[in-house]
């Protein structure tokens, strides 16, 4: 087939208009899985996440995180917790209520008991679902729960009181982890963060 100067100008437009469109596609992907920037502790290089399948507050079978949802903040206490528990989950509430529902349905707010012999499902749902509805609780068998401690470093130890086996609090790691969309943990927030940077990396997340 002859190509003559005028055919050959056209497939070179059509040429850079493809390769344009390309660019702007990948630019565009590129955009939408951008690294976040976290106020929060950044983990260079990110680590990947352990995964595990719990029992959730409707007792359904649930894993930490789901590689469909853009991020998750996973946080580690008990329902007995008089103090960095409830300020923790207060917070991530007060921020995660301040988004859109589109951004909103883009995280998960995942809180795993390190007290699974007082901690049932029910009482898990009763207690995440006073800082939002949308909140997670996870429990499960000892057993299952203790490699994902190990996984995640979490300390817990049991501090006993004086009225009974019953009547005792949780000492606990407090840190709030940032798993992306790859299962990769990007950051660490800290149950006592300003609920500014709460809402900042909330936003920054989604």
């Amino acid at each position: 087939m002859r190509v003559t100067p005028l055919r050959a100008f056209t497939i070179g437009i059509a040429a850079g208009l493809l390769i344009l469109g390309v660019a702007v596609f990948v630019g565009a992907r590129a955009d939408f899985h951008r690294d976040p920037v976290y106020a929060g502790t950044p983990v260079t290089p990110p680590k990947f996440a352990a995964d595990a399948v719990l029992t959730d507050e409707n007792g359904h079978a649930a894993h930490l995180f789901e590689p469909d949802v853009p991020v998750t903040f996973l946080f580690f206490g008990y329902t007995h917790c008089p103090d960095e528990c409830p300020l923790a989950l207060s917070s991530l509430g007060r921020a995660y209520r301040t988004l859109p529902p589109a951004e909103r349905a883009k995280m998960r707010i995942v809180f795993v008991t390190v007290d699974p012999e007082r901690d049932s499902t029910a009482a898990l749902k009763r207690y995440v679902h006073i800082f939002d509805p949308h909140f997670i609780g996870l429990t499960g068998a000892l057993s299952k729960l203790e490699p994902v401690y190990s996984a995640y470093r979490v300390w817990r130890e049991a501090v006993p009181f004086k009225h009974g086996p019953d009547d005792y609090s949780m000492a606990h790691s407090t840190a709030v982890y940032y798993i992306d969309y790859r299962g990769q943990i990007r950051a660490l927030g800290n149950w006592d963060d300003d609920l500014q940077l709460v809402v900042h990396d909330l936003k920054e997340s989604s």
